[in-house]
């Protein structure tokens, strides 16, 4: 099978799961998804882990890959407790400090030279995907979360769409407007970035369980779509700075996790950032 029918038939499989997920399992504050959000951490952190580390010999990072799929666990747990316990804020404190504490141990073993690159990579880990997972986490425990988490997946994914057919339609022309990603085009940006804008504007104006005017609607959708394609080129720029066209093999068609969720990650703070702008609170 071809890699673009192979990128079809994930999308056939997973997009559906996501759906019945969302709509059918919203016990414990949508546990099954935060289970699942904690997963694609754990594998994401895993695929980071190799991208930092791949042309960078026998460079050891201070933690393993998998601390940092603590601070999505640490948000389920604070928002639970609807309190300010700030329990993601310590985490992510203790987290550094450990990884900083064992580098200044182990750290003579090349007498300290590669201390700023193992410090560096090691906060990298730890933040992405982990510390922006938990604005997924965060989204559960909105009121209504089943229509902000469905609306959220849809302004993205039609980001994604729109500007992937608009940029082979319209793009052939005015493609390599940035250099971390050359295939990207004009035509495509703009596509993805207008048109989930009006998806959202549109629904708002006549759907009142979206207590947004259509121009905050508009805002919310536009804003959302460029930062899922900031996300999108962020990871682009990681895979580059270590010669990797794909984060992993886990997604058929599409390479690794984070190959699939860079859009999703940069776009979910800025969601719920402009959402508590517009008075949608927990």
């Amino acid at each position: 099978m071809t890699s673009n029918g192979q990128r079809i038939l994930t999308g056939c499989i997973a997009l559906p799961a996501l759906l019945i997920i969302i709509l059918f399992l919203p016990q414990l504050n949508y546990l099954a998804f935060a289970l699942i959000v904690l997963c694609a951490s754990i594998i994401g952190s895993h695929e980071m882990h190799n991208i930092l580390t791949h042309d960078k010999e026998n460079m050891k990072l201070p933690l393993p890959f998998w601390t940092g799929a603590l601070l999505p666990v640490a948000a389920y747990i604070e928002y639970s407790l609807g309190s300010d316990s700030a329990i993601i804020l310590y985490t992510m404190i203790v987290l550094m400090s450990l990884a900083f504490l064992i580098e200044t141990i182990t750290g003579h073993r090349d007498n300290f030279a590669g201390t700023r690159d193992r410090a560096s990579a090691a906060v990298i880990q730890l933040l992405y995907p982990n510390l922006f997972a938990i604005f997924f986490i965060r989204l559960c425990f909105l009121s209504d979360a089943r229509l902000w988490l469905l609306t959220f997946f849809v302004l993205v994914f039609s980001c994604d769409t729109f500007a992937y057919f608009f940029g082979r339609w319209f793009g052939k022309n005015n493609r390599g407007i940035v250099q971390v990603s050359p295939n990207k085009s004009v035509a495509g940006f703009i596509a993805g970035a207008v048109i989930p804008a009006l998806i959202l504007a549109l629904l708002s104006a006549f759907f009142e369980a979206y207590s947004l005017s259509w121009w905050e609607g508009l805002i919310v959708g536009f804003f959302t779509a460029v930062a899922g394609i900031c996300g999108d080129l962020i990871e682009s720029a990681f895979k580059r700075s270590s010669a990797m066209k794909d984060s992993g093999t886990v997604v058929p068609g599409r390479g690794g996790i984070l190959d699939s969720i860079d859009s999703l990650i940069i776009a979910a703070p800025v969601y719920i950032a402009l959402l508590h702008c517009f008075r949608v609170t927990i």
